[in-house]
């Protein structure tokens, strides 16, 4: 997050709160030992300009066992338990501390993170920050007790983190911008306020990348000029052999790093492109054949390598990869083609390659900390894979005249799956981060998951889907809650990368039959409208559910189920395993 003082940071929430008043709110809660009344600002600050509705608030000053009693209705709680907030209350050095004393403090302190992680373990993010003992003065060449008891401390949230959990390392942050550009001794003396407006832009720039992906505005993709931004030199004039990105070349070895960076991206579910003005054969004789190049075919899930201007190109990317505008980075040397992407497609954040080259892995490395949260998940490990196949179907498209005829080429099929252990943590994520075909965009925990699939009123369908291309993985889930003769769709959601087959409809035919076997006679659900759920506003009117309520954008719906009507679609195989 870049430097700003506060004053301006009030004055522009003002605004930006207004611009997203109409998105449904995302209340995130922090709770500290230390004031962090600025820190909630700049929170608020930063998920405002990514077009979310941020209502953050604080709890109570150091009440923070007390307050993770009364979390209902939050996605999102930060708790931060400051040692210098506890031991700064103790009239006696902390290194005069007897072993007594401290063993007496850490007992306290993990019998109230049980409690406080417990508490919390509904709740669909917990940002837990690590205990720290660099707000003490004390020589880092030896060993203190502070420090010994922070380790432990941390040790015990490492070992009982949950599946919601994430622990942030403020230490991190502290060594980014240095320990006196990190804590106000005299503020806090006056007000609890540890720590200064630096330390809370650098501590939310770590944090973020999960604030975005939880909030469904993470980033997707990274795509690349080719000259002078994956490597020094344009191929049209310096050739195959003049272009350079060697490891061991002095101005080189700063685009080989780049390019490591991007192979490393797209083994962790970043999707990497090209868009280049470059003639196609020559940029596909470099991935192919240059001893020097890092990345290649296999990292590389889109390209559009061509002579259109590169804002229709990135159109075109972002339709391919059926993703927002918003979810890419576009990578350039020019300033040109930054300011005419700003200009024309001001949803794509842009980094220009730095003039000073020894900068650039840098830079990209910030970005990269900032928009991504990088995840080693099964799913998200097969996406450059799955985007490939993705590819291969959208260029198999084009050999048909009509939908249905490329529809049935593929063979697909479809398998759903009924509170299936395996798959929680999938399902989990599929809730957190899908948001085009997304009808109530609830987002659920693993935890809140396990819950449903114990549950007797309760259920989970999960929906994989594949074809003659390839898996395609698990992409669709329906939450569903039964009462006597009437069943809620609590929310039903799919992938981007399955929309536009009709799979939904077939799933829909799938889950009101399963509905009926249980007994259900009637069937009730919702659309919540979001900034990004737009595509799906009348799915439930097409699949003749009746509106019986519209408010503010949001329908609610109900259908009896003797009068729902079939798709009749023939082509996609379905199999529900009961």
């Amino acid at each position: 997050m870049e430097k700003i003082k506060y004053s301006e940071i009030l004055r522009s929430n003002l605004k930006l709160k207004k611009e997203v008043s109409s998105q449904k709110p995302y209340n995130l809660r922090i709770l500290s030992n230390v004031t962090c009344n600025v820190l909630g600002d700049v929170i608020a600050y930063g998920l405002y300009g990514q077009g979310v509705n941020a209502a953050v608030s604080l709890g109570n000053y150091d009440n923070i066992l007390q307050d993770s009693f009364s979390v209902d209705g939050l996605q999102a709680v930060i708790v931060h338990y400051d040692l210098f907030g506890i031991l700064g209350k103790k009239d006696i050095y902390c290194e005069d501390l007897t072993s007594g004393q401290i063993r007496d403090i850490e007992e306290t302190l993990t019998g109230e993170l049980g409690m406080i992680i417990r508490n919390l373990s509904g709740v669909p993010c917990v940002i837990f920050d690590s205990f720290s003992a660099a707000a003490w003065p004390v020589n880092p060449l030896r060993g203190n007790q502070v420090k010994e008891l922070a380790g432990r401390l941390n040790l015990y949230l490492e070992q009982n983190r949950t599946s919601n959990m994430t622990i942030a390392d403020i230490d991190w942050a502290i060594r980014s911008i240095g320990r006196e550009s990190s804590f106000d001794f005299k503020l806090n003396n006056l007000t609890k306020t540890l720590y200064t407006i630096d330390f809370d832009l650098e501590y939310s720039r770590m944090i973020f990348p999960l604030l975005l992906k939880v909030t469904g505005h993470g980033k997707k993709a990274v795509i690349f000029d080719c000259d002078n931004t994956l490597w020094k030199g344009i191929l049209g004039e310096d050739g195959f052999d003049g272009i350079d990105m060697s490891f061991h070349s002095k101005a080189g070895s700063f685009y080989h790093q780049v390019q490591q960076m991007a192979v490393w991206l797209s083994k962790h579910g970043v999707l990497i492109g090209l868009c280049s003005k470059n003639n196609p054969e020559d940029v596909q004789q470099v991935l192919d054949s240059h001893p020097d190049m890092a990345l290649k075919n296999e990292n590389i899930v889109v390209s559009e390598v061509n002579w259109n201007d590169k804002a229709s190109n990135l159109r075109q990317i972002a339709a391919e990869l059926n993703i927002g505008l918003d979810s890419l980075v576009f990578v350039d040397d020019s300033s040109f083609e930054i300011n005419l992407i700003r200009e024309q497609l001001p949803q794509v954040t842009c980094l220009q390659v730095p003039q000073a080259i020894d900068t650039y892995p840098g830079e990209f490395a910030r970005m990269v900390n900032t928009y991504f949260f990088i995840s080693s998940s099964k799913a998200d490990l097969e996406k450059t894979l799955q985007y490939k196949q993705q590819a291969q179907r959208n260029k198999s498209m084009r050999e048909f005249t009509d939908m249905d005829s490329y529809l049935k080429s593929l063979s697909i099929k479809v398998e759903l799956n009924i509170d299936k252990a395996q798959e929680v943590e999938r399902v989990a994520q599929l809730t957190q981060k899908t948001n085009q075909f997304n009808l109530c965009t609830n987002r659920y925990t693993e935890s809140q998951i396990e819950e449903i699939r114990n549950s007797n009123g309760k259920h989970f369908i999960s929906a994989t889907v594949s074809d003659k291309f390839g898996d395609s993985g698990l992409t669709g889930v329906a939450i569903l809650s039964c009462n006597g003769n009437t069943a809620h769709i609590d929310d039903f959601l799919m992938s981007c990368r399955i929309m536009g087959r009709n799979i939904e409809r077939v799933i829909m035919d799938s889950l009101v039959s399963l509905l009926g076997e249980w007994g259900c006679k009637k069937i009730e659900s919702a659309y919540i409208p979001t900034q990004k759920n737009k595509p799906v506003a009348d799915f439930y009117n097409q699949c003749g559910f009746k509106v019986v309520e519209e408010k503010d954008g949001t329908k609610s719906y109900a259908l009896e189920i003797e009068d729902y009507v079939q798709s009749g679609i023939t082509y996609i195989e379905t199999k529900t395993n009961k």
